[in-house]
């Protein structure tokens, strides 16, 4: 998982095959999106990350590790970062820790011992803060430094294909509880989600409240100054239009909670339904790419036959990235 502020977005589960064996054990990387993504609400792609893990779970399929990315380029451990990686830690379990990998990216190409020294100490300090890695590490994870591109990245995987667990590999805090017939919603990342949602909303309503009392002490001053009539109405007319952006975001909001009451087959089937939708689209483009061919290609076969040809593989393309991104892959 990345911290989703300061790494290009991944929109989706991706899994990907290591091009070739790693100590002789064929390893697949899961690559996740973070939250905090600009397109996306978090509880899209908790639905998304829980999605995969869960279809993991019922074909028995284990994971080796995880790996958490945190840049070292960043100044300060914000509430974004920690919340992330409160999540992370609620997603995996704390009996989960030993088979994870901390490790800090961004590491400056510069020759300035400086600029080293800099980043060592933020490194440090991400192991020694109590908020973010310190308890973590005290549970069993252990920190690196993805500072190297190939040879930190092959000595994370080796320490945990070497930390493999008996039985294979590890269930998520998260697979179990969804194997136990919980809702999203009930399990322990989504009770934390909830009680952020209704932070969220609560904190949303007492602006609300705040600007609706600016709001009326507007209205009485303009009652009694109507020589500042034109600049009070300008400055309503802009609360107001706070106040419905506000009241629009706290109905986002109570979606995104109701989004969360889903259990693994309804989350699977919704899942199924937008992949169909997205499948059916492919077709329906590929079937107007053709009619334009014929239409200008003037009846010469040759020229039909290769482009057809070519939207089938553009269609054939489509199809297996949707359904990578809908599905798990087996290791």
């Amino acid at each position: 998982m990345k911290n989703a502020d300061k790494f290009p977005a991944t929109t989706q589960v991706e899994a990907h095959l290591s091009p070739q064996p790693i100590r002789g054990r064929r390893v697949i990387f899961v690559d996740t999106p973070g939250f905090d993504d600009t397109n996306r609400t978090d509880t899209e792609v908790l639905r998304d990350i829980v999605n995969w893990l869960t279809s993991a779970y019922e074909r028995n399929i284990r994971l080796t590790g995880l790996v958490y990315l945190h840049g070292v380029h960043m100044t300060r451990v914000g509430g974004s970062a920690r919340a992330n990686m409160h999540h992370f830690r609620q997603l995996c379990g704390d009996e989960s820790m030993n088979s994870v990998a901390l490790a800090t990216t961004h590491w400056s190409r510069a020759v300035h011992v400086r600029d080293r020294e800099v980043q060592e100490a933020r490194h440090q300090e991400l192991a020694a803060n109590a908020l973010f890695w310190k308890d973590l590490v005290r549970r069993g994870a252990r920190i690196f430094r993805h500072d190297n591109e190939a040879e930190s990245a092959r000595t994370i995987v080796h320490y945990l294909l070497d930390r493999t667990p008996a039985g294979g590999g590890i269930h998520l805090q998260v697979q179990r509880e969804m194997a136990a017939g919980l809702t999203l919603d009930q399990t322990t990342v989504g009770v934390a989600f909830e009680q952020r949602i209704q932070e969220l909303r609560d904190r949303y309503e007492r602006e609300i409240g705040n600007l609706r009392r600016d709001l009326e002490d507007m209205r009485r001053q303009t009652q009694r100054d109507r020589r500042l009539i034109d600049r009070i109405t300008g400055d309503r007319t802009a609360l107001e239009e706070d106040i419905e952006r506000l009241e629009e975001r706290l109905e986002a909001e109570a979606e995104a909670r109701q989004r969360l009451r889903v259990n693994v087959r309804e989350l699977q089937d919704q899942r199924s339904r937008e992949l169909r939708r997205a499948r059916d689209q492919i077709w329906q483009d590929c079937e107007e790419r053709i009619e334009r061919i014929l239409a200008e290609s003037r009846g010469d076969p040759r020229v039909i036959r290769s482009r057809i040809e070519e939207e089938r593989w553009r269609k054939k393309r489509n199809d297996k990235r949707n359904t990578q991104s809908g599905k798990c892959v087996v290791m």
